[in-house]
């Protein structure tokens, strides 16, 4: 009667169903009359018969998959990557879910010694290896994490069982790998300890000398290294770069170069510079191939150059529907940061959607002579102290007008947006407060009112923020992006990520 009621007042009515359910209700010729849940399937059917059913695939299509690599939140982009094994939409269901079921089995009368062997497989893709092992290596490795006894652990064949079984019609918190007898973790598990800054649990050493001892990779070892380097497990970061760099990877030289230098052993850091200057792919430069178009006009993103493997990198100059994007790129001098910065200059040129509004605070006055040759800046101060507060306080005037026209999130060419670019930022910011100040309030504000602002400065401490702790840390933050060269780029990037209480994976040297 309710149906009817709302067909008749013509309101639309839209409802899901799991395929197994639909089935049940469509197909109830199986029942066994008598049956207690007969009746309510008769009428289930009557009502599924006058419906028109749209099915939904459970692996979504090339271009959903494209459209959802777009969006900015972070848990979207780990299920676009695991897309290819599980549907996104499965991924994103159940992943909480077995999360929840993981924790709540770490208790008497649950499932300890499951949660225990999970957790040995987690923290090893936490480590960087991210391949299926055999039970046995989970099995010695399980039993470092199982608490006292007073929790009555199971057999390791319930904890077997309970860890493979498929829950939630998807997945089970291990999955099986490529060969026979392997399991690793449920994707999300890993994923989901690393978004949480509130749980930045250390790595057992144990995990660390097993990940390595796992053969893993040139992968697996560069990431491993990665990972080590930003808990501070300097060890085995050296244990895992060290065969990529005699092998030839000069990125991997570069980052032994820099931990030796960090640890004062200046011949070992020259062998390792010799051996990164023998590698083509020099990790000081940014290879750009000036035939690719440097703006993509579909997700706002800008060629900035190409990784070893020559996929691209792209920097994304604004997030469609989210805003405009800031960013600083650090470094000493002669590593790049400037022509860093003069490709994404040119990519928001070529856009048509921007406008250049530039400071040149380099003792040299020479960084933007090709773009005031081709009368491409909007606004160029120089040096000037008051022309340069005078851009700043006129962007900080651009997002109060804006803000009261609601915000502006998507430039166009009719109404392009503004990108303040700062060469040298720190010589500024040391003549100025009122420069700190509003470049502050433009980094708070800028994505909501299309005002961009990109920074070159020589490091990321405080003094190259006049000082500025604040400053500091909003520039760097996890919204902004960061490029950090040369031979103190790895600290930095280490010390950032120390600053935002994360630990990305994407090493911007590779």
């Amino acid at each position: 009667m309710l149906l009817d009621g709302l067909e008749k007042l013509n309101v639309a009515i839209v409802a899901t169903m799991q395929d197994g359910l639909f089935e049940a209700y469509v197909n109830p010729k199986n029942l066994q009359s008598g049956d207690v849940q007969e009746m309510s399937r008769q009428i289930g059917n009557r009502l599924l018969r006058a419906v028109e059913p749209i099915s939904l695939g459970r692996l979504w299509s090339d271009s959903e998959i494209n459209r959802a690599s777009k969006d900015s939140d972070e848990r979207l982009a780990d299920a676009v990557s695991c897309s290819a094994i599980y549907g996104i939409s499965e991924y994103l269901a159940a992943g909480p879910a077995l999360m929840q079921s993981w924790r709540r089995a770490q208790r008497v009368n649950g499932n300890p010694r499951g949660a225990a062997l999970v957790q040995a497989s987690v923290d090893l893709a936490c480590a960087g290896f991210n391949a299926a092992v055999d039970l046995q290596v989970l099995e010695e490795l399980h039993g470092r994490y199982l608490p006292d006894s007073t929790l009555r652990p199971e057999s390791w064949s319930d904890a077997v069982d309970w860890a493979t079984s498929v829950q939630y019609g998807v997945s089970g918190l291990l999955v099986p790998g490529e060969y026979e007898g392997t399991w690793r973790a449920f994707d999300y598990l890993p994923d989901a300890f690393s978004r949480d800054k509130r749980n930045q649990r250390e790595i057992p050493d144990f995990i660390w000398d097993e990940a390595l001892q796992l053969c893993p990779d040139d992968d697996d070892r560069w990431l491993i290294g990665v990972r080590a380097y930003m808990a501070r497990k300097t060890r085995y970061a050296i244990e895992a770069w060290e065969p990529l760099a005699e092998s030839g990877n000069g990125t991997a030289a570069g980052h032994l170069a820099d931990i030796c230098l960090e640890e004062g052993d200046r011949e070992a850091a020259r062998y390792w510079r010799w051996i990164e200057s023998q590698d083509e792919f020099h990790s000081t430069t940014i290879p750009f191939d000036a035939s690719l178009p440097l703006y993509d006009p579909e997700t706002g993103k800008v060629s900035t150059g190409e990784y070893r493997t020559g996929e691209q990198v792209w920097v994304p100059l604004h997030r469609p529907g989210v805003g405009v994007s800031h960013g600083v790129i650090a470094g000493g001098k002669g590593i790049g940061k400037s022509n860093t910065l003069l490709i994404i200059l040119l990519g928001a040129l070529t856009s048509g959607k921007y406008l250049l509004w530039l400071m040149d605070w380099a003792p040299e006055q020479k960084h933007f002579g090709s773009l005031k040759k081709a009368d491409a800046i909007d606004w160029y101060s120089g040096a000037n102290l008051e022309r340069s507060l005078n851009i700043l306080r006129a962007g900080v005037r651009v997002l109060e007008v804006r803000a009261e026209e609601g915000g502006y999130r998507d430039p166009v060419r009719e109404k392009p947006a503004i990108l303040i670019g700062i060469e040298e930022a720190h010589l500024l910011f040391d003549r100025s407060d009122e420069a700190i100040s509003l470049c502050m309030r433009i980094l708070r504000a800028g994505a909501n009112g299309g005002v961009s602002v990109f920074l070159t400065v020589p490091d990321v401490s405080p003094e190259s923020f006049g000082g500025s702790l604040e400053l500091r840390d909003e520039a760097t933050s996890e919204r902004n992006i960061s490029f950090f060269m040369g031979s103190n780029g790895l600290s930095m990037w280490r010390e950032s990520s120390d600053m935002r209480g994360s630990h990305p994976d994407d090493d911007p040297f590779d």
